[in-house]
């Protein structure tokens, strides 16, 4: 007679408990880091180059489990690797540009401005300032988060383009620059 009281008793509990658990995880909202990488292949004899790398931020949110709720970006970082038979006090300048596929304006992000390559070989973040010619545009960030803010998301390009100076012979300088987004998601699971 006792366990059956205890039972009787432990059944509401039980009920109560996994009520408040759910209502607890629905509440709560779960933080979900994911990365962008855009890994542009530059290849000019002229002083000028220009790649376009597309993302669609609706996939990156759809590869979520669960709604998303909100995004924020904790990181943006750039460099420059395998600089071939380049020389390492070539610099770069230029600009690091967003926009919707398809629409006829695009953003800026990013300026940076003469850096050599062997000062570009290590991530850089665009907001610490360790690398002196590296400017975020004001706004800049916001404008990206608007773009997975929409309904949906859109596809969208991100162009680095700009002019490279020369310190060696080089008939042609060829690299890779790497831009990372590193983007958390907080969602209602």
């Amino acid at each position: 007679m006792k366990s059956q009281i205890t039972f009787l008793i432990l059944i509401p509990l039980w009920l109560i408990s996994a009520i408040g658990c759910d209502d607890m995880l629905r509440d709560n909202l779960l933080i979900i880091d994911s990365v962008s990488a855009f890994e542009y292949a530059i290849d000019s004899r002229d002083v000028t180059y220009s790649e376009t790398e597309r993302l669609n931020l609706q996939s990156v949110i759809n590869d979520i489990d669960g709604d998303v709720e909100d995004v924020t970006f904790y990181n943006i970082t750039m460099f420059v690797k395998n600089i071939y038979d380049s020389s390492p006090q070539t610099s770069i300048s230029g600009q690091l540009r967003v926009r919707p596929a398809g629409a006829s304006q695009s953003e800026p992000l990013v300026n940076f401005s003469n850096i050599t390559f062997e000062d570009f070989a290590k991530e850089r973040s665009i907001f610490s300032g360790e690398l002196p010619g590296i400017t975020v545009v004001p706004g800049a960030i916001q404008t990206l988060l608007n773009y997975y803010q929409q309904k949906p998301a859109p596809v969208v390009d991100f162009t680095v383009s700009g002019t490279i100076s020369r310190a060696g012979n080089e008939d042609n300088v060829k690299f890779d620059f790497v831009v990372k987004l590193y983007t958390q998601m907080a969602t209602d699971p």
